[in-house]
């Protein structure tokens, strides 16, 4: 089973591969400053694209973070608007699109929930590393933290190995 996972942004980091395999990394530019519905097209388009010619058969989302004093009405409504683009093309094609709360993915890959941007991203590129990862940016180790909780929710071999069942039972 292929799985991908993505930090959907006007760039959006990409991470695919099979549980348990070194995953690749990638990133999308969906169209920075061009209007909503085109970006929203790009978005479908990398749906697309993973589904049709990488064969990936579930994709994890990071869920939008929400910042009522930072984010206007059209950042929501774009941000939301991409994870939705890639959530419909994947239902068409019968393909499992599951979105993770950015707590959840944290406590998931490097074991807390953290705080602070920057630490967060810091954290989870240095866990990428660990694992013999090669991301080239944040956004794509963003994705590798997304795609390792997508395959322990899909493979439940890779969920014990990662520690997913455990923190189950015992959360």
């Amino acid at each position: 089973m292929i799985v991908a996972g993505l930090d959907v942004a006007t760039t959006t980091g990409v991470c695919l591969g099979e549980p348990g395999q070194t995953p690749q990394f990638l990133s999308r530019d969906l169209g920075q400053g061009k209007p909503h519905e085109l970006r929203f097209s790009n978005a479908m388009r990398l749906a697309h694209e993973l589904i049709s010619d990488h064969g990936v058969e579930a994709i994890g989302i990071e869920e939008p973070i929400i910042n009522p004093k930072r984010d206007s009405k059209e950042k929501l409504r774009l941000l939301f608007g991409l994870v939705s683009s890639i959530q419909g093309w994947a239902a068409l094609k019968g393909v499992p699109c599951v979105t993770f709360e950015v707590g959840t993915i944290d406590k998931h890959f490097v074991g807390a929930k953290l705080i602070g941007r920057d630490n967060r991203k810091r954290a989870i590129m240095g866990r990428c590393q660990m694992l013999g990862w090669n991301p080239q940016s944040f956004d794509e180790s963003d994705a590798g933290a997304v795609f390792d909780i997508m395959c322990a929710h899909q493979s439940p071999s890779y969920a014990a190995q990662s520690g997913l069942l455990l923190s189950r039972r015992t959360g």
